[in-house]
């Protein structure tokens, strides 16, 4: 399993992801440039919609996962992947306990 399960896992959450990251860097320079009309229009966000024929009043909720979530997503993704390349070992924390929560009543 391992043998499909590993390029699998490399390609398609390291390189995609890096080479992703690069084109909407070059989309965001392009539209600094003054050519953004032509970037917005053949950029992917509104192709979604059009294939599951979503309604387009939903397409703002769009933004945020796009700029906000799928880069921290990618933050996450790289300084992994760094850690994981310079051999840092990783554990789980663990959370101390101080057992002053509150029992809630029950009426």
């Amino acid at each position: 399993m391992g043998l499909w399960a590993m390029p699998n896992i490399f390609l398609f959450q390291y390189i995609i992801p890096f080479f992703l990251t690069a084109g909407w860097r070059h989309c965001f320079f392009g539209i600094l440039s003054g050519n953004g009309s032509k970037i917005l229009a053949i950029t992917d966000i509104p192709f979604p919609f059009m294939m599951q024929r979503e309604r387009l009043t939903n397409l703002p909720y769009v933004i945020p996962q796009r700029f906000g979530y799928r880069w921290l997503m990618y933050i996450v993704l790289f300084k992994s992947l760094r850690k994981a390349l310079k051999g840092e070992i990783q554990a789980w924390r663990f959370l101390k306990r101080t057992g002053n929560v509150k029992e809630i009543a029950t009426s």
